[in-house]
């Protein structure tokens, strides 16, 4: 289909994540950030300066449009007056920030009427107030949220609105499919990758229709999709020590938040006297090469190593365990199978592939694994420890968190982050199947799995 002029198309990764969001799994991420300061924040610039971003980032001012079955998005020039929300709690009696935080979170996102973000401003206390970022995971992944989130901030804090930086998307003038054009640079012959979807496909249709009690389906009121959240926070003192306990072994923090993701899933599983076997965490790679810029789109792709209880039983091997197999895959592009997988499914109309992905859904139930991401340091500032953006005018930017969304195989999703020498990990989960309770035991566990991890034998 040729692609109308001042568009984006949508390569296979967006195509997935919004064929799962139309088979009712949500692909929305929140970011918020926690602003402490006896000023009053300016939403009326604050609200010029988001859409000086937009224009900025052309992906952020499109709708989502369909011709001949086929999604893209349409650029819009005129970006309105509604791009930010203002709440007062201050003003509200009896007013819970949690409530407010929870409703936002949860409320739907349509791309066909409306842009893929959208932000939220709410004042807790006189000198406390939060800015909540949501986007639609399929217009952009975790990094590129944090460097339009950046342009906001810097742009509020320079006092103006300047657009002389605008340049066009690469998006709009180019045709194909970046990245799969950057996978079969890669791996040129990708013949097997079809008998592989022909037989996945098969084995879950005659899968879908055994009935077994680990099945979930979605229920009709549509409360099954909420998400909730909560979080906690590893201080710069406990921080540091991770880090020198991870480089004195050869290793990087990541690997030991990772290994403490299997063994805490273990762990739980024994709490609630079930055995572990095979465990494994799904974890995104960026899979852009070095200086390979011109691929603006999600450049995610998920590695998803399986451990055994012998992997499992000493802390120090599963972390070298880990560490090996993370590098290997990274070198091999292992990975690239999932692209792959996914880019065949979304050769086919958007009703189609939907129906592919909700088979999936119900096909499929992890019922040993989690979601773990960490986009590491938040807004990084070259020779120094801390962040280049501290500040939203004379507000100070004390924390940031950043939410991951949540698959029904897989119920929970970890996000971390570091926001300056301060860690920060988040749980996004499914009320609908953990209470609050128990999500909030879950990740004390982790936390205490992390604090307490043995690198050495």
């Amino acid at each position: 289909m040729k692609r109308p002029p001042g568009s984006i198309s949508l390569n296979c990764m967006d195509k997935t994540l919004l064929s799962f969001d139309c088979a009712n799994e949500p692909m929305i991420i929140h970011a918020i950030i926690d602003i402490e300061g006896a000023d009053e924040i300016d939403h009326i610039r604050l609200n010029q300066c988001i859409q000086s971003a937009q224009n900025a980032f052309p992906i952020m001012r499109s709708i989502l449009k369909d011709k001949y079955l086929w999604p893209y998005r349409e650029i819009q020039e005129d970006v309105g007056a509604e791009v930010l929300t203002v709440q007062d709690l201050t003003k509200v009696q009896n007013a819970i920030y949690e409530d407010y935080l929870f409703e936002w979170m949860n409320r739907p996102m349509d791309l066909g009427k409306a842009f893929p973000v959208r932000v939220l401003l709410i004042k807790k206390t006189e000198l406390e107030s939060a800015l909540i970022f949501t986007f639609h995971h399929s217009s952009t992944d975790a990094l590129r949220a944090c460097t339009f989130m950046k342009k906001v901030i810097e742009t509020y804090n320079s006092g103006g609105c300047n657009d002389s930086d605008v340049s066009e998307d690469i998006r709009t003038s180019r045709k194909g499919d970046e990245l799969i054009e950057f996978l079969q640079s890669k791996r040129p012959r990708v013949q097997h990758y079809y008998m592989r979807l022909l037989y996945s496909i098969f084995y879950r249709l005659v899968l879908a229709a055994i009935p077994f009690p680990a099945r979930i389906f979605h229920d009709k009121s549509g409360t099954s999709r909420i998400i909730n959240l909560c979080n906690r926070t590893i201080g710069p003192k406990e921080l540091k020590e991770l880090e020198s306990k991870a480089t004195s072994v050869g290793v990087e923090l990541n690997d030991i938040l990772l290994a403490s993701a299997y063994r805490l899933v273990e762990k739980w599983n024994g709490m609630h006297g079930k055995v572990s076997k095979k465990i494994r965490v799904m974890a995104p790679v960026n899979i852009s090469i070095r200086g390979f810029s011109q691929v603006l789109c999600n450049q995610l792709s998920w590695i998803s190593i399986p451990t055994w209880p012998k992997d499992r039983s000493n802390q120090a091997k599963l972390l070298k365990k880990l560490r090996s197999e993370v590098i290997y895959q990274s070198m091999t592009r292992r990975f690239h199978d999932i692209p792959y997988f996914f880019y065949v499914i979304t050769r086919l109309p958007l009703f189609i592939s939907v129906m592919i992905c909700r088979i999936f859904v119900i096909t499929r139930t992890y019922t040993d694994s989690v979601f773990f991401t960490n986009i590491g340091v938040v807004w990084p500032q070259i020779g120094s420890e801390e962040s280049a953006v501290t500040s939203l005018g004379s507000a100070k930017i004390v924390n940031f968190t950043g939410s991951a969304f949540v698959i029904t195989p897989i119920k929970m999703s970890f996000g971390a982050s570091i926001y300056n020498k301060t860690l920060n990990v988040s749980l996004a989960y499914r009320p609908a199947m953990f209470s609050r309770e128990k999500a909030q035991q879950f990740l004390d566990l982790f936390i205490e799995e992390v604090l307490n991890y043995q690198v050495n034998s």
